[in-house]
């Protein structure tokens, strides 16, 4: 089955660090542990206020602007934000000395799944 994501992926076992949706959760989770409205939270941050909300609520295509709002509410980097994470496979099956190939089909279908997904989020069309 080949998806969009076949063009721009890695490896069948990487994915991104952080989903919009996670991070849409800790920019929330700041603003509720600095106990501020989103208008003095957005204004704190310098980030205009309906922006902040469609952060918050995960209302929005996360382009290179907002990916800068993020990590500096958030104080981590681009290249912390755009980060991925890759599946440990040998620890999946740890009943056995190595993963059989059908473990490594369910990651790699689970994978598959969860990048069209993302991709089909970037272009507009999950919404």
């Amino acid at each position: 089955m080949a998806d969009i994501y076949e063009f721009v992926k890695k490896s069948d076992n990487s994915r991104p660090l952080y989903t919009s949706y996670e991070l849409s959760q800790m920019i929330r989770d700041q603003r509720a542990s600095e106990g501020l409205s989103a208008a003095e939270f957005a204004s704190k941050y310098g980030v205009p206020a309906e922006t902040l909300i469609q952060i918050e609520e995960c209302r929005c295509s996360f382009s290179p602007k907002l990916y800068k709002m993020c990590g500096q509410i958030l104080n981590l980097t681009s290249e912390q934000l755009l980060s991925v994470i890759s599946d440990d496979t040998a620890a999946a099956n740890f009943r056995s000395n190595g993963n059989d190939d059908n473990v490594q089909k369910t990651f790699h279908m689970a994978n598959m799944l969860f990048n069209e997904i993302i991709m089909q989020k970037k272009i507009g069309i999950g919404r």
